[in-house]
């Protein structure tokens, strides 16, 4: 061990003691070596506020202790103050129990290093581990001048460090009763067709939803990457399914009957415990709760009903995969809450956001949950040291004041996890256009177990959307699905693009056309809420799908989301023109960007050949650059980059567009600055696919001028 610090100055573990080594300061409160380190930074900061009262800025580093080990121990056997509120912000900005326990790790076992962060808002310590090249870890202590109210444990002094049920059982309760949610967004009085019934003994079985409304918990998690875990784990995983025995979804007899809950995954067993301990007796479960032999494709287009109906939504955050366990020891509160001072100061426990806990968590980079969080009214979100409760009209975190109404909300706005709900509620088009644009840009970057499953996973928002696009027009809605597009605003809705090119070998022109942001690879960045300004030249004709046996809905919403996953062309007209000119030459990336621009600001340099038509294309993110002569540069974004096929590869995926191909590209007005970026299809007259898009080209704004509209198809 000695070893793994001796490159690191001043971090010999022999001087652990000495950086340890407490005594009492003036606020009758112990204090460590490295606590003299954090009044360093602070008297830093006196000065610079005496030399400028607007100062704003970040002092260097400082070492705080050689590694998290040393800080807890100065914590737990030397009773440092301040090391136990460093220590706590570590923990709390951990969102997973994983992470939490990590810190722990001998391979993670770095310095701590601390810096002063000065700004008119308030001032902060900003802590990190880092190891090598890497920052492992890191977190935040605000500073104050008032001395903050200490709130009491969420342990209550119990020796498991597990959470007490009490305050959130009254913040369920109060929403329950005293809020608007329980009937203003439920979608309708349906229960699922099957419900986790927990029984007493540790116990429970599959039942039919009964036929009056009951309250049921709707668990939302993260089945893991079965890539990176053990195939017997992942067989476990997937066995907690519950099997049918026919074709019609009739679950096999022992779930009908009590079983031990230690049967399911630890994520499900806990969910279970938690549902239970908050006094309610049904939880749906999608694996436990859709049989095996279920048709898949209507279950997800309920959705909307599922997670709508619920009494909430339980995500699980604090786990990566099904397998680890929901209820975690809050290694947090191992200390009770003290208040804690430094030079005049009072030093503040870390309050992670509801927005770290929602994007921190595993939960947020599976596609499946990004509707089931969409579509509930209520969600309590579970993160490993304490839990945030979400619903329209109030957000509460553990130990923070009850009753307390989200700041948003005083403010007329609505949190993020609700937007979507309360858009649909008022129907208002323009606000449900960007909500749906707002979720692509939140779906295109998150994984599936299924790339085929890209639809489905979203299939619940399309109902949603379609049946509000329904109502806010009485009836006489002439909005269409198109393949995760909608056709009243087709225009702005083709003109997505991506951060980055992405890689052709992945992506999926199985599940989608080209001008479908469903057929880029998962995980891939992208924007979809572009400034947009509609042209007159450019309209949507038709459009063509594949024939499939339908489905035998009732919804309306349902068939349309149904036949809009299986369009495949669009034909439509526009001002069309080429990109790049016959005579414009090809010169290298490096020659024409500047070397201070970059992918926000980019500049460029075309000191070669005056007077030429010149053109450029980056290898590495998928850029192209046309600039004819005497005129302003124009930049596309191409959807993914070239590759070269490899021995024994007879052709790459049709999507991309090949090395020196650059001037087939032509392109279609999609709206004010807005173009399309296409490539003709082989053997397929006027019929085009998509290979980029260029936004925002205001150095030639007069592209299209005088160009001929042109009636084509898009594939």
């Amino acid at each position: 061990m000695a070893s793994l610090f001796s490159q690191w100055p001043g971090t010999v573990l022999g001087q652990q003691a000495d950086w340890c080594r407490t005594k009492s300061n003036e606020y009758g409160q112990q204090q460590c070596r490295g606590c003299n380190e954090i009044c360093s930074l602070m008297r830093w900061g006196e000065v610079q506020r005496r030399r400028d009262p607007a100062f704003e800025g970040r002092s260097q580093t400082r070492l705080f202790h050689s590694n998290y080990r040393e800080l807890d121990m100065c914590a737990t056997r030397y009773g440092c103050d301040t090391c136990r509120t460093m220590r706590r912000a570590f923990i709390l900005a951990q969102i997973t129990g994983s992470g939490a326990q990590s810190l722990e790790y001998p391979d993670q076992q770095w310095p701590v290093y601390a810096a002063l962060d000065i700004r008119h808002s308030g001032d902060s310590i900003l802590l990190s581990i880092q190891a090598p090249h890497t920052t492992l870890f890191s977190a935040a202590v605000p500073l104050r001048h008032e001395k903050p109210l200490v709130a009491s444990d969420p342990t209550r002094g119990g020796g498991r460090l597990r959470a007490d049920f009490t305050e959130l059982r009254q913040v369920v309760r109060d929403c329950h009763e005293h809020h608007d949610c329980s009937w203003k967004y439920r979608w309708s009085d349906q229960n699922p067709s099957w419900l986790l019934e927990i029984l007493p003994n540790n116990e429970a079985r599959l039942v039919k939803g009964p036929p009056q409304p009951v309250e049921y918990v709707v668990l939302s998690y993260s089945w893991g990457d079965p890539e990176a875990m053990p195939t017997a784990e992942w067989a476990r995983i997937k066995a907690a399914a519950t099997q049918s025995k026919n074709r019609d979804g009739q679950p096999v007899v022992e779930r009908l009957h009590p079983f031990t809950r230690w049967e399911l995954p630890e994520v499900m067993q806990d969910a279970i415990t938690i549902t239970e301990g908050l006094g309610f007796q049904y939880i749906w479960i999608d694996s436990v709760c859709i049989p095996k032999g279920t048709n898949w494709d209507t279950e997800a287009s309920v959705m909307h009903e599922v997670y709508g109906n619920a009494v909430f939504t339980l995500a699980a955050s604090s786990c990566t995969k099904a397998t680890e366990p929901l209820l975690y020891d809050r290694l947090a509160w191992k200390h009770r809450s003290k208040a804690c001072k430094l030079r005049g100061m009072w030093l503040l426990d870390s309050q992670p956001s509801l927005e770290d806990v929602r994007l921190g968590s595993s939960v947020s980079q599976r596609g499946w949950t990004l509707q089931e969080e969409r579509l509930s009214p209520r969600i309590l979100y579970w993160a490993s040291q304490r839990w945030h409760w979400s619903c329209p009209e109030r957000q509460v975190a553990e130990l923070s004041q009850l009753g307390c109404p989200s700041p948003r909300a005083e403010q007329g706005t609505w949190s993020l996890p609700q937007n979507f709900l309360e858009v649909c509620r008022t129907g208002e088009a323009q606000q449900l256009d960007t909500e749906w644009l707002d979720m692509v840009e939140a779906y295109t970057r998150r994984d599936l177990a299924r790339a085929k499953d890209r639809f489905l996973a979203v299939s619940g928002l399309a109902v949603r959307f379609y049946n509000a696009k329904v109502e806010v027009t009485e009836g006489n809605a002439t909005e269409e699905y198109l393949a995760g597009l909608w056709k009243d605003n087709i225009a702005k809705h083709l003109a997505w693009s991506v951060d980055r090119a992405g890689n052709p070998r992945n992506s999926l022109p199985e599940v989608a056309p080209s001008w479908s942001w469903a057929s880029l690879p998962l995980k891939m960045d992208t924007t979809a809420k572009h400034t947009f300004q509609p042209t007159d030249h450019f309209r949507l004709i038709s459009s063509s799908r594949i024939e499939t046996t339908p489905s035998k809905f009732t919804n309306r919403g349902q068939i349309v989301e149904e036949r809009g996953r299986t369009v495949k062309t669009l034909e439509v007209e526009g001002r069309f023109r080429r990109f790049i000119s016959d005579n414009s030459q090809l010169v290298r990336w490096d020659d024409i960007e500047k070397k201070q621009g970059d992918r926000d600001r980019p500049g460029y340099n075309f000191p070669m050949l005056p007077g030429r038509p010149l053109h450029a294309r980056n290898a590495s993110d998928g850029r192209l650059v046309a600039k004819e002569a005497h005129r302003g540069e124009i930049v596309a974004q191409l959807d993914y980059f070239s590759i070269q096929n490899e021995e024994g590869e007879k052709d790459g995926p049709q999507v991309y567009l090949p090395d020196g191909a650059e001037k087939e590209v032509v392109c279609l007005e999609l709206g004010d600055l807005a173009m399309l970026l296409l490539q003709p299809v082989p053997n397929k007259p006027n019929t085009f696919r998509r290979v980029g898009v260029c936004i925002g080209y205001i150095n030639r704004k007069g592209f299209f001028y005088g160009c001929d509209v042109r009636r084509i198809q898009l594939c």
